[in-house]
């Protein structure tokens, strides 16, 4: 039988419009009427060249006066600046109101009553992780809707250790002839450096190359797509004053003072639980704390992070069991889970089932974190029957971005 062809997609007529931005939409964006307007604020008149359902502004006759002077010279529109940060031109009062309303709308599809009770924020220049795009001319982070990468010549959102890299960055693909995306971590002993080519060949030279690299630059690691190069340390971060070897590739909270305002919040909420469940516990963030005191399960599908976990935690002789298992195929049963308290903390897409079988299990606490406020409202659902949210708390470490990280506490009627 023969198949029709699909429809040719054509390509979108861009027009000139005149709007009012009329509100601000959930990611920070300008909102006229069903348009989405990046970098347009609230009572603001733009001419903006639109497409499709989206609009790039073109000129301002009338500024809000929110509007804040951005703090770096890359941010800019779409197609222009650097996609790394959108909210600078909100400034810092509008940018946390923002934020607040954003998980206080979630969570009150379930709780109405919810409050926040306070927001933990990162001081700038502290993210300690981050993925640049490296060129022979340039090395950054790509543009916001757009394929170049802005060569940075400052940045209010890295740690400076981070930021030190780049223009040495952009002289190693030049000695390499190539480009590569390269994944940086601040690690307790120094730089994780992880580098992605498109099949760059590697022989004695480019070995040379990169082990003299890693060396002038004090690099605990570096590897080259996936195999490793360098390893001056094994690089090892810090849990509850745990060291833990840091596997390639291992998630991380994106700053110090983000990890620490969490930490803090699941040991208050479990303080006096005998035994508790650490759900999608990665390294052991909240484990090897709670371990201090509680008689810990930790579990993830990373095994290369739980075993790095359960070998820490045998060397400091704190009780943790550990589980590689995916909590998304097989998520712990009800009846796995006979504890007195349960954190999760599970990627974006949420806990899925796993969150009903923790409702089942009935626990005297549950403390849920999430980098998704409507998966966490959707995750929280399970719990509205039977237990009260007596906690709210938003943990800002993406300074002038969206995203943000949200802790409901919740405690069985």
């Amino acid at each position: 039988m023969q198949r029709r062809r699909p429809p040719k997609r054509r390509n979108r007529k861009a027009e000139l419009r005149e709007l009012t931005i009329d509100s601000l939409g959930s990611d920070g964006e300008g909102r006229a009427g069903g348009l989405s307007v990046p970098f347009a604020l609230p009572g603001e008149k733009v001419v903006a060249e639109v497409t499709g359902r989206r609009g790039v502004v073109r000129e301002r006759s009338a500024t809000s006066p929110a509007r804040a002077q951005p703090l770096c010279p890359h941010f800019g529109l779409p197609g222009d600046g650097c996609g790394g940060c959108t909210l600078q031109h909100l400034g810092a009062s509008l940018a946390q109101e923002l934020k607040e309303r954003r998980l206080l709308d979630s969570v009150r599809t379930v709780f109405p009553d919810a409050v926040l009770a306070g927001v933990h924020t990162s001081p700038p220049r502290s993210r300690r992780r981050a993925k640049f795009s490296v060129t022979v001319e340039a090395a950054g982070f790509k543009q916001l809707a757009g394929r170049r990468v802005v060569p940075l010549e400052e940045c209010a959102v890295l740690h400076p250790d981070l930021f030190a890299l780049l223009r040495p960055l952009r002289g190693l693909a030049r000695s390499l002839g190539t480009g590569f995306q390269a994944e940086a971590t601040l690690a307790a002993n120094g730089t994780d450096l992880a580098l992605r080519t498109e099949g760059l060949e590697v022989g004695p030279s480019e070995l040379a190359t990169l082990s003299a690299y890693a060396e002038e630059h004090d690099l605990a690691r570096l590897a080259l797509d996936g195999l490793p190069v360098s390893e001056r340390r094994a690089p090892f971060v810090e849990f509850g004053g745990v060291p833990v070897s840091l596997p390639p590739g291992s998630f991380l909270q994106a700053t110090d003072a983000g990890e620490k305002a969490l930490q803090r919040e699941v040991l208050t909420a479990c303080k006096g639980a005998g035994r508790v469940a650490d759900l999608f516990s990665g390294l052991g963030t909240f484990a090897l704390p709670l371990a201090g005191g509680a008689e810990v399960i930790a579990a993830d599908s990373e095994g290369s992070a739980t075993d790095a976990l359960s070998l820490a935690a045998r060397r400091a002789g704190l009780p943790v069991t550990t589980e590689a298992r995916d909590l998304y195929r097989r998520p712990l049963q009800a009846k796995e889970l006979a504890v007195d308290a349960v954190v999760f903390d599970p990627p974006r897409a949420g806990a899925g089932e796993q969150a009903a079988e923790i409702a089942k299990a009935r626990p005297g606490t549950v403390l849920a974190v999430s980098c998704n406020p409507q998966r966490l409202a959707r995750d929280l659902r399970h719990f509205a029957a039977t237990y009260d949210l007596t906690r709210l708390v938003l943990v800002d470490q993406f300074g002038w971005s969206p995203h943000i990280e949200g802790v409901a506490v919740l405690k069985r009627r």
